[in-house]
């Protein structure tokens, strides 16, 4: 079997593109390990030296970084004026009158928020309350006044004006108006129901 001088010249050409590509990647593998160098062809673009791994901040250095610094702002509290009485626990109207446990008697601060406070939706008198969620052995959170907004409506719809056992998880600021406070709802998320698995 005799090979014509066009299909060897064609062989040969496959070959020498074969053996080439063979010689780059090896070259490419040497580069990455450290090995020989070479020079990147005419033209081509030269890869960018990798940079080191960033060290991680010690502790020292994360509590120094979280240090208030000079010129921070600081929250404003409003002076008390003269012959004003400063009301340091809550209402006796804001009590509840069916209190198993202790109630906490302490008034929240003006302009203090509560962030995801799981609660139910309840009547008392003309006021919509929150019946906070207590799980542990301290003194019960007394039910809080809600501020009639969009929130409230929804709260309403979703329980069926309070009488589904519907938990929300309950984020607003809450406001002090004569020994009693208020909580105007900014958030409002609906506790998916878990059966025995809460």
């Amino acid at each position: 079997m005799t090979i014509d001088t066009g299909s060897r010249a064609a062989m040969m050409g496959a070959l020498a593109g074969i053996l080439a590509l063979v010689a780059a990647v090896v070259s490419a593998q040497e580069d990455r390990r450290g090995g020989a160098t070479t020079q990147p062809a005419r033209g081509a673009r030269a890869l960018p030296e990798p940079m080191p791994p960033r060290p991680e901040p010690s502790a020292d250095e994360v509590l120094r970084a979280l240090e208030p610094r000079e010129g921070t702002p600081r929250p404003i509290v409003r002076p008390v004026e003269p012959g004003e009485s400063v009301r340091r626990t809550l209402a006796p109207q804001d009590q509840p009158r069916n209190a198993i446990v202790p109630v906490d008697t302490r008034l929240l601060p003006d302009g203090y928020r509560l962030v995801d406070r799981p609660g139910r939706l309840a009547r008392e008198g003309e006021y919509w309350v929150l019946a906070f969620e207590s799980r542990g052995t301290q003194s019960a959170e007394p039910p809080m006044r809600l501020l009639p907004n969009r929130m409230l409506e929804d709260m309403e719809i979703a329980s069926a004006g309070g009488t589904q056992p519907v938990v929300f998880l309950v984020s607003g600021e809450v406001t002090q108006y004569h020994g009693v406070n208020y909580l105007l709802v900014q958030k409002l998320l609906v506790r998916p129901n878990l059966g025995n698995l809460r």
